[in-house]
This record gives C-alpha cells, sequence and structure tokens, in this order.
C-alpha cells in the first residue's frame, strides 16, 4: 500500500509539473503571436481618409522646341491629387508640374521666355484644358532656369493624355499619365 500512495504521489507531482510546464508554454506563444501581429502593421502606414494620389509621368520628359531648338525644356516632379467636396463626392484633379528649360542660344543673343499659358493639356474625352496657375518665366542665352507651381485642373472622371507645349510657332506633344 506504501508503494501505491507513493507511485500517485509522483505521478501526481509528474502531472502537476507537465501541465504548469504546458501552460507557461502556451502563454509564451500568445504574446509571442500578439508581438508579430502588431509588428505586421506597418508604423508608417497612411490613414484611410489620405487623398488619393498619384504621380505624374511624361513620356518623353524631355523636348526642343523653337525654329531652331533653342529652347530645350524638361518636364519634372509632375504629381496629382484627387480633389473631393465635403460629402466626399470627387470634383476633379489637380496636376502639378515643374518646367526646366535650358536656353540653346549662344552667349550674347537673347533669352528664351516660355508662357506656359499657351500649353495645352488634352483629357482621355478629347477635350483640350488650359493652366488653372502657371509661372512665366525667360531663361538667358547657354544657361537653365525652371518654373514652378504650375498647375491643371482636371474635371471629376478625365485623365490626361496629352502635354501639347508650344514655343515660337513649334509644338511639341507629350504624354502624360497618372501611376
Amino acid at each position: 500500500m506504501k508503494k501505491t500512495i507513493l507511485a500517485s504521489a509522483l505521478l501526481i507531482s509528474v502531472a502537476f509539473v507537465a501541465c504548469k510546464e504546458k501552460k507557461a508554454t502556451e502563454n509564451t506563444d500568445q504574446s509571442n503571436a500578439a508581438q508579430s501581429s502588431e509588428s505586421t502593421t506597418p508604423a508608417s502606414s497612411s490613414p484611410a481618409n489620405e487623398p488619393k494620389s498619384y504621380t505624374v509621368t511624361f513620356s518623353p520628359d524631355t523636348a526642343y522646341l523653337g525654329k531652331n531648338k533653342e529652347a530645350f525644356i524638361r518636364l519634372k516632379n509632375g504629381k496629382a491629387v484627387e480633389l473631393m467636396d465635403a460629402d466626399g463626392k470627387a470634383t476633379g484633379t489637380e496636376l502639378t508640374y515643374e518646367i526646366e528649360l535650358t536656353n540653346k542660344r549662344k552667349l550674347g543673343e537673347s533669352s528664351v521666355f516660355i508662357n506656359p499659358k499657351e500649353f495645352r493639356l488634352q483629357l482621355d474625352n478629347g477635350n483640350n484644358i488650359t493652366h488653372d496657375n502657371y509661372n512665366s518665366f525667360s531663361t538667358d542665352a547657354e544657361a537653365t532656369n525652371s518654373s514652378t507651381d504650375n498647375k491643371f485642373r482636371l474635371p471629376a472622371g478625365t485623365k490626361p493624355k496629352t502635354l501639347n507645349l508650344f514655343f515660337d510657332e513649334t509644338r511639341v506633344a507629350v504624354s502624360v499619365e497618372l501611376k
């Protein structure tokens, strides 16, 4: 009988220790799972209510204009933001970009004056629009200058297709895409 009581006590102690170890393992697994689920959520994720924005690409992003190809234009830093009213209804898209102009004329010759007012953005519905805001500028011979904050306001439901650049009775068409 002593052997049976001793065996039962030993068996109960082994079962008690095994249960404690199993519970400790489960707690560790649960805390590891909680930590890994927290780490899969990026800390720098954008809020759900952030306005939809796009990168604007021009193809090609450079062009020569002028009868003597004296104006070398580079279109860069294109961005677009979807505009909405207070009820969340899309009212259009604001497209902004920068124009960099290099004057290819020799020193001592005249400057080149670019007026983005003359540029036209053709939309996917066939309509052409002019700038909502633009900055005209000139560049001296053999120099480079930039114009920032040039904006088109696209009507809701439209996408840009082609930007037509004009200078000195010459025209170049550049494809425009939102990504």
